[in-house]
């Protein structure tokens, strides 16, 4: 057993021992009821925003492709789809179907190529209702085929000898790049760079020569899916969505176990396990211009435990040091799903 099969079998290890231990308690209702505490509601006005839950809409723009492979892989294809699920499964936000945007494309005349520049006026014009628009292209790629010669080994637990045929690595890498392009300003809001790569396992050969890349599209392909796929905890974290407490209670015995009632569920992005933001809204002067606007002001977080009562509906416990200013009409946000799981996960997908 090499170092790379022996980072593969703990990462795996961990991994089920890590999701057999992460599932979200489970509450029992009847155990909770409101008290003098659960009739206070927070002091701000809350936004109007998030009082109707306004999901940012957004528009995917094929990207372009420079690179050497951009007439046989479809790079750009495989970027467009994957991003587009990705951003649709994240659950904060509203994507424009394909037929819509087919209509703008072409009414705008426009098609993929090496830089997929978008005319921001042109596309505001026609776009009606879009607040953002991605727009990217598949820098660059490229494939290795790395040889390593048979010989003998040691073996890391019993320290015996053994003889290792002569292997073949193949490895892909793919970088690609998406502007954030807020509308009706045409401003770049964010800039996203994408680095993926796909190593395959090596496999036997017989000598040097037998060492090629057999499936390049293949393998830049699965690199362009992985780079997206790593970079959902930061969409998530570009467009969270805003609910509201509608509810709280407190525990029959023990007054520090409060739990919340949210207006925001699985069809926003939440599940069992999911962390919520507890926002305040803060009002703050500009100096400047004289004018004054509400501030989100993070003051807790909670744990959601149950999205099962309706779709856009959960239940999240509050921690112990937040029982006491945490109220009905407090806004909740989303947050990324970034946690150990997933960190596990990005580092199986390194060696493997």
């Amino acid at each position: 057993m090499n170092i790379r099969q022996l980072i593969i079998s703990v990462v795996t290890i961990t991994t089920a021992a890590f999701a057999a231990s992460s599932c979200a308690p489970k509450l029992s209702i009847s155990e909770f009821r409101q008290v003098a505490i659960d009739s206070k509601t927070a002091s701000h006005q809350l936004p109007q925003y998030v009082i109707d839950k306004k999901k940012a809409k957004l528009a995917v723009l094929p990207p372009g492709d420079a690179t050497q492979f951009r007439n046989v892989c479809g790079l750009g294809q495989a970027a467009h789809e994957n991003f587009t699920q990705t951003l649709a499964k994240i659950g904060t936000v509203e994507v424009v179907e394909r037929s819509q945007l087919d209509a703008f494309m072409q009414e705008m005349k426009f098609q993929a190529g090496i830089t997929s520049e978008v005319d921001a006026n042109k596309f505001m014009q026609i776009a009606k209702g879009v607040d953002f628009v991605f727009v990217g292209a598949v820098s660059s790629a490229g494939v290795n085929a790395s040889y390593t010669e048979g010989g003998q080994r040691k073996n890391i637990f019993t320290g015996q000898m053994y003889y290792a045929n002569p292997t073949c690595t193949e490895s892909g890498k793919a970088l690609v790049n998406y502007r954030l392009i807020t509308f009706p300003s045409g401003s770049v809001q964010q800039v996203f760079q994408l680095d993926g790569q796909k190593t395959n396992l090596p496999r036997n050969v017989s000598s040097s020569y037998d060492c090629r890349v057999q499936n390049p599209c293949g393998l830049l392909q699965e690199a362009v899916y992985r780079a997206i796929d790593d970079v959902k905890e930061s969409l998530a974290e570009a467009f969270p969505v805003y609910g509201y407490i509608s509810k709280t209670m407190t525990h029959n015995s023990n007054k520090k176990n409060r739990i919340a009632f949210l207006s925001l569920g699985k069809a926003d992005g939440v599940e069992a396990g999911s962390t919520v933001d507890i926002v305040e809204f803060v009002p703050e002067k500009d100096p400047v211009k004289g004018t004054t606007s509400l501030v989100p002001r993070v003051i807790a977080e909670c744990a959601v435990t149950e999205t099962e009562l309706f779709p856009d509906r959960s239940i999240c416990i509050i921690p112990e040091e937040s029982v006491d200013f945490v109220f009905v009409k407090h806004a909740v946000r989303t947050k990324s799903k970034t946690g150990v799981f997933r960190g596990i996960q990005k580092i199986y997908r390194k060696v493997l």
